[in-house]
């Protein structure tokens, strides 16, 4: 993909003029439904406990907050083609059961998938902070080796190299959601395929997209600011999807000249 990030940028802030209430009424919605899950599974957790509470927020997130997201994306990329929705638009994927199983099928393959590699890349970081612990030695009645005192760091270590392994692994599905939300008759499977395959020339610039916005991203992880961030966070991405998949189209419709002979 040719284009940089300063292109995608300059052009999703072109998208958000006269838009950007708008859009940051939608990413108040997702934010005010991520605060109710927080605030629920915490009021919950008082009496359950926190196993249970964790459980619940998880299951709200999943259920509710990620297809409102989903939503949020959908109203962006929709704005990018010059057509205004209303904000409650947001709740598109709440519109019938077809469509919400659909988002949810999406999302499980996210979830399945980032499970899967985490689990299994964090094999040897499991094992190393099983070693750190006294009692595997004591189940065989031997004393703990002084040395097994730093393995605690090199497991922590590895889990934190398997997050950004498995962020790799994953990027390759970075553009489903704008492919399902684009076409509502799409098949999930699909989505993930195409993305895949879109992927392999626009990664790299996704990732130059993700470091030139790092400030921004830091800044939303503070929750508050994110009706302010997330709108231009949202119209990066869905401008630099619209440019990639637009490169992917060009590049097919060169290879069926080039196959035809007008090339």
């Amino acid at each position: 993909m040719s284009v940089g990030s300063n292109v995608v940028k300059l052009t999703a802030k072109t998208a958000l003029k006269g838009n950007f209430l708008k859009v940051m009424a939608v990413c108040s919605i997702f934010v005010f439904g991520w605060i109710v899950c927080v605030s629920l599974s915490e009021l919950i957790g008082i009496i359950t406990g926190e196993i249970i509470s964790t459980v619940i927020f998880l299951g709200l997130f999943l259920f509710l907050c990620l297809p409102i997201l989903l939503g949020a994306v959908r109203y962006v990329w929709r704005m990018l083609f010059s057509v205004t929705d209303s904000p409650v638009a947001v709740f598109y994927l709440f519109s019938s059961k077809e469509l919400y199983v659909k988002s949810l099928k999406l999302i499980f393959q996210f979830v399945l998938r980032i499970v899967f590699w985490f689990l299994l890349l964090n094999i040897p970081s499991l094992l190393l902070f099983l070693l750190s612990k006294s009692f595997v030695f004591e189940l065989f009645n031997s004393a703990t080796p002084v040395w097994t005192a730093n393995l605690a760091y090199y497991s922590r270590l590895l889990l934190n190299l398997t997050s950004v392994i498995v962020f790799f692994i994953m990027l390759k599905f970075y553009i489903a959601p704008i492919l399902f939300v684009a076409d509502s008759n799409i098949d999930v499977g699909e989505a993930m395929y195409l993305s895949s395959v879109i992927s392999r020339k626009s990664s790299i610039d996704f990732i130059g997209l993700l470091v030139t916005s790092v400030g921004w991203i830091l800044l939303s992880v503070l929750i508050l600011p994110l009706p302010f961030t997330l709108p231009l966070l949202l119209s990066y991405y869905a401008v630099h999807v619209r440019f990639a998949v637009a490169e992917y189209n060009k590049h097919i419709e060169d290879s069926k000249l080039n196959e035809a002979g007008f090339i």
